[in-house]
């Protein structure tokens, strides 16, 4: 699989990791609490605090990047990284351009330092394993605290859920001294959740696939932030008991999409210049299907199933493609 591709990443990770991750639980962000200056978050089962509200932080990836921006706290970000990994929101694409970037992919660690954050916030853990970056003892031992995306918690990440959000908005509205502007798109992402799984309230889950293509090979995608963003869609994840244990994707046979005679599939591709031929190859290799028959096989941005509102907006925008008319 290519670098640039997000799973790639995690399935590089994954090789150290342990074969059978346990369930965490989504881990939550608390109000902060005040000692003098200090601002104090639990995320991920670890308290964050910094002595005052951040004022350099880096974000690590795309959807970090738009809520932070969300946030109003666009101003503060001195460094993003991992930007070819899927494209911005379009109505925040100007501010997400204005943000300097460290690195296309995953920066270099002097690179990291020579930012001077005073705040790292990242889709998950695996990218501090000492290697690709400092690890997250190194940071913490420099003075640098870490916030990671609530539903890619210490690698358990088959327990991530659409509504970890909630905890992150509470959480970095608290240290980038941005909580009123946290509420309310704690309040507008609440409706906008509640208002999609009300559209699709009642309605067979139309049976669905969920692949990354690459190299040739195809990935499936189940459980963790994948599957919970695809039914609040109404949709139903056909690979979600097939994964090994504690994995959200793994290596299948085209033939076994084909016999799980999908009613829908939903290609994911990470960069917008693949989008064509990623959706052309699948067309391809799942012809015959129900989901080809029906005209029902869709290329989505991995964004939609990052973590974070971009999330909520994809759960919105797939329950559109599932469900035409709702």
């Amino acid at each position: 699989m290519k670098s640039s591709i997000r799973t790639a990443a995690l399935l590089c990770s994954a090789v150290t990791a342990t074969a059978v991750l346990t369930a965490c639980g989504n881990s939550t962000a608390d109000s902060a609490t005040s000692s003098s200056e200090k601002i104090s978050v639990t995320n991920c089962d670890r308290e964050v605090t910094l002595p005052k509200t951040a004022e350099r932080i880096v974000s690590l990836y795309p959807s970090m990047t738009e809520l932070l921006i969300q946030l109003g706290a666009a101003d503060r970000i001195v460094g993003q990284s991992n930007t070819d990994l899927s494209p911005p929101s379009p109505e925040l694409a100007d501010q997400f351009a204005a943000v300097p970037v460290l690195s296309t992919g995953v920066p270099a660690k002097e690179a990291l330092l020579d930012a001077r954050p005073d705040l790292i916030v990242s889709d998950g853990e695996y990218w501090f394993d000492g290697d690709r970056l400092q690890s997250m003892d190194e940071l913490r031992d420099l003075g640098i605290p870490i916030f990671v995306n609530s539903g890619y918690c210490h690698k358990a990440v088959t327990e991530g859920r659409i509504d970890d959000v909630w905890s992150d908005i509470d959480g970095l509205g608290a240290l980038t001294g941005t909580s009123d502007e946290a509420a309310t798109l704690l309040a507008d992402g609440k409706k906008s959740l509640a208002a999609t799984e009300a559209s699709v309230a009642g309605k067979e889950p139309v049976a669905t696939v969920m692949v990354q293509v690459s190299e040739g090979q195809s990935y499936a995608l189940a459980r963790g932030l994948y599957s919970s963003v695809l039914e609040a869609a109404g949709g139903k994840n056909l690979y979600e008991s097939d994964l090994p244990d504690g994995k959200y994707f793994g290596q299948v046979a085209t033939e076994s999409i084909l016999a799980k005679s999908p009613q829908a599939i939903l290609v994911v591709y990470s960069t917008e210049s693949a989008r064509e031929s990623t959706l052309e190859g699948a067309r391809t290799a799942f012809a015959g299907t129900p989901a080809a028959t029906s005209n029902a096989i869709f290329a989505v941005p991995e964004a939609w199933f990052a973590g974070e509102l971009v999330s909520i907006d994809g759960a919105a925008e797939v329950s559109r493609l599932l469900h035409p008319g709702s």
